[in-house]
């Protein structure tokens, strides 16, 4: 089954699967289907260096298969992740969760995963104007429905 809106979060290596799964949506759209919002949040610490595929990612926004935000930690003063990428576009994945967006968060379980999961929470509760409680109540039910997936490791 084809999902209509994605939320994707991922840092090296674990962009692998989601080049997969972002080549698919592209063969999709050259049959002439659609395939809706293919939203990647992907952060490293240096682009030059870790920037992996970026040629190929940057080809598919072209395209308009993909909307592509990044975040690069190391190459600015103040450090940027992925979780800071998310709250500047709160809005777009507000409006995508709000009409089914599959949310996939692959990375580091200890840090990456754990902040985006409450930045998450956070755009959840400002956006979707919820307590606490109602926003994790929110992301348990994406979870429960394979709304919500992790691929993480420590």
């Amino acid at each position: 089954r084809l999902f209509p809106w994605t939320v994707s979060t991922s840092s090296p290596p674990r962009k692998h699967p989601f080049r997969g799964f972002i080549q698919h949506r592209a063969a999709i759209m050259r049959e002439g289907r659609e395939c809706g919002v293919n939203a990647l949040f992907f952060g490293c610490r240096h682009e030059k260096k870790d920037f992996i595929y970026q040629e190929e990612l940057k080809q598919y926004e072209e395209e308009g298969v993909l909307q592509l935000y990044t975040a690069f930690s190391r190459d600015t003063e103040k450090k940027v992740y992925v979780q800071d990428i998310m709250e500047d576009n709160a809005m777009l994945i507000w409006g995508l969760l709000e009409k089914g967006a599959h949310f996939y968060v692959c990375g580091d379980a200890r840090h990456m995963a754990r902040d985006v999961h409450q930045q998450l929470l956070r755009i959840i509760q400002d956006y979707g104007k919820m307590e606490l409680k109602d926003a994790e109540t929110y992301v348990i039910s994406m979870e429960n429905s394979f709304r919500y997936q992790k691929d993480v490791w420590s």
